[in-house]
């Protein structure tokens, strides 16, 4: 083991240690953990702020700018009093349900964490029309955990997907696709609503003791956006096209994501100053502090190190890939429970690589499953974005862990049984 291999450990370590302990903010710990590789001379001083102008943030800054304009022209509002009306709100379980599976489906296009500050409000409204049938309490935890569990049905799901596909774009080895990660990860959005509407609102109904009347209240107003029709047609055509150009391979993603956002800003589709602010500059530095970790371990060996470590425990030479899977998969599904889902996929990428390659088999066998269990945080508040958000609800930290624990061990044994049949060699 080599100082380099050493010290990179140890500050993976202490960047763990301070997320779990919150002793200070998650942006804070990232950039420390990112300066204190480079002053080791680990990753060179430029790795710092490279990223911010590279091809992973851009793509990331650029989508979150065309996403925002559906909500600044009143689409995603819309959609939301379309959906969520009649029968639906007079059943408990069912409203659930149908709650669940939408924001675990629209996570794969829209920002996860904006998707739940959206439905908040949504759910407040659906709330006072039921006239006492439906409970915010047992309906936004289960929200807020399905836009954390979908996020990798595209790759412009979250932050955590592009820190996997940065360490498979390092690597020089295949790429995520656009839908690469989708049939999985639906399967687990229905596993999950499924869940939330039986075990889970059980679970619900007997630890969420307390009285969500005040977050309703606070909540259920909501200021109407007017947008005329051809805007919203336009925004969405923009949208669409720009996933079938990014699908078709057409040209450069970051390309034809600027020529979206000039489109939409040109034509008044999006207000420039709204579309930047909307921006989550919070998830973007921690992504690329993720990014410059990920970078150290590739460079001084503890990804290579890490990997034969776990062959040697699965079997050395005679690990199987099954075996290797579970392992790995079920580190990082604990893992990431307590600190940021995508600080782990971006220190997990390398490791999975260098695994895959010591197997002979394609990274994307490996990192796939593990991408997708990882981003599955959904016992604490610590591990998504989305969680934290769902605070608002008046949950307290027994609140997740007795819900969302049995969940967990449920999506990581459904992940590596689908990761198996469906990625596996």
């Amino acid at each position: 083991m080599t100082p380099e291999i050493i010290f990179t450990i140890i500050t993976i370590i202490v960047m763990f240690v301070l997320m779990v302990t919150e002793v200070i903010p998650l942006p804070a710990t990232m950039a420390l953990a990112g300066v204190a590789l480079c002053l080791a001379g680990i990753v060179e001083p430029a790795k710092l702020y490279s990223e911010w102008g590279g091809s992973t943030i851009m793509f990331l800054i650029l989508m979150s700018i065309i996403v925002d304009a559906l909500t600044q022209t009143g689409i995603v509002q819309n959609l939301g009093d379309k959906l969520f009306t009649g029968k639906l709100i007079q059943n408990q379980r069912l409203a659930i349900f149908v709650v669940c599976m939408f924001c675990g489906i629209a996570t794969g296009f829209l920002s996860n964490t904006a998707l739940v500050v959206m439905m908040i409000p949504v759910l407040a409204t659906m709330v006072v029309k039921s006239n006492g049938a439906l409970k915010m309490k047992y309906m936004l935890l289960g929200a807020a955990t399905e836009a954390t569990v979908g996020c990798s049905i595209s790759l412009i799901g979250g932050a955590p997907n592009l820190a996997m596909q940065g360490a498979l774009v390092d690597a020089g080895v295949e790429t995520l696709g656009f839908f690469s990660a989708a049939p999985l990860t639906f399967i687990l959005v229905v596993i999950t609503a499924i869940y939330f509407s039986t075990i889970g609102y059980t679970l619900m109904v007997r630890t969420c003791d307390f009285d969500d009347s005040e977050v309703v209240e606070q909540n259920c107003q909501r200021e109407r956006i007017v947008c005329p029709l051809w805007k919203k047609v336009l925004t969405l055509a923009v949208l669409v096209g720009c996933i079938v150009c990014f699908i078709l391979e057409i040209a450069d993603n970051q390309l034809i994501c600027f020529i979206g956002v000039i489109i939409l800003w040109v034509t008044g589709c999006a207000k420039p100053k709204t579309s930047l602010k909307a921006v989550d500059w919070n998830t973007m530095w921690v992504l690329n502090f993720a990014l410059v970790v990920a970078a150290a371990v590739n460079s001084s060996g503890t990804g290579s190190f890490v990997a034969d470590l776990v062959l040697e425990l699965c079997g050395a030479e005679n690990a199987s890939y099954v075996v290797v899977l579970i392992a790995v998969c079920l580190i990082g599904g604990v893992l990431t429970q307590v600190m940021s889902n995508t600080a782990t996929n971006a220190m997990f990428g390398p490791i999975c690589i260098s695994i895959a390659l010591s197997l002979g088999i394609s990274p994307l066998a490996l990192c796939i499953p593990v991408m997708i269990i990882v981003n599955c945080a959904v016992i604490s508040p610590l591990g998504s974005p989305c969680m934290t958000v769902a605070l608002v609800g008046g949950y307290r930290a027994k609140d997740y862990l007795v819900v969302g624990l049995p969940l967990m061990f449920i999506l990581i044994a459904s992940g590596v049984l689908g990761g198996l049949l469906l990625y596996g060699i």
